[in-house]
């Protein structure tokens, strides 16, 4: 926990002394978008997480030296009761041997009665063809250190709005590793309402734990506002 305090007042002290001059238009570029959720299953850097879950969201962002300083809750509704998780993060465009990167560092809490996990985490993302992303994440509760790395591609459906994006994501850490491959779909309403849904298959080899995944197929829906 100590760890985690010392990041988030990190995070927040880096964003709020790059803000300066720009405090005064902060909140009126303030960006709002909520969000609801269900899913049978749930993962997080391929741990589960939670069972037959009901979620709402919130994301708070706003654009700070450059870049964008964004707070992300979730509460989340299971039948072992209420489990809230949130993200704070920075991001920003940076060019790195002549290429264009999206620099991400946060930390984030997650409950979970599998076991409650506290991280800090830096990532970078590069789009070549496909989306591609590899962070580098500490998990401060069980001192794990670990990378994930992903890959997207979104492909334009004769569905005017529609989206449909496969999608594969793998975590490799000190006492496990794991594995997500599926698809999601997202069709946008209008400017401000979009609907989706994802499919996936997910496992990872940390047997014997409350963290185990086994061959678990995800189905999960959601829809999202932005105000």
């Amino acid at each position: 926990m100590k760890t985690l305090l010392v990041g988030l007042m990190t995070v927040l002290g880096a964003a709020f002394s790059i803000a300066g001059s720009e405090a005064t238009t902060l909140a009126d570029n303030l960006k709002v978008e909520t969000g609801v959720s269900v899913s049978n299953f749930t993962t997080d850097r391929g741990l589960a997480t939670r069972e037959d879950s009901l979620g709402a969201s919130i994301l708070l962002g706003a654009p700070v030296g450059g870049g964008t300083f964004a707070f992300d809750f979730g509460l989340h509704d299971t039948d072992d009761g209420g489990e809230l998780d949130f993200t704070a993060s920075y991001g920003k465009g940076i060019s790195l041997l002549g290429q264009n990167f999206d620099l991400t560092a946060g930390v984030s809490s997650v409950e979970s009665v599998f076991g409650d996990r506290e991280e800090i985490f830096v990532g970078l993302g590069y789009t070549w063809v496909a989306d591609f992303t590899a962070t580098v994440w500490h998990e401060d509760n069980n001192e794990w250190y670990g990378v994930e790395l992903g890959a997207s591609y979104d492909i334009e459906t004769p569905v005017v709005g529609l989206v449909a994006s496969p999608f594969a994501t793998v975590n490799i850490a000190d006492e496990y590793s794991a594995v997500e491959v599926g698809v999601k779909a997202t069709y946008k309403v209008s400017d401000e309402l979009s609907v989706g849904a994802k499919v996936s298959y997910n496992t990872n080899d940390f047997d014997g734990s409350s963290f185990d995944v086994d061959n678990e197929w995800i189905i999960g829906a959601g829809a999202s506002f932005k105000f």
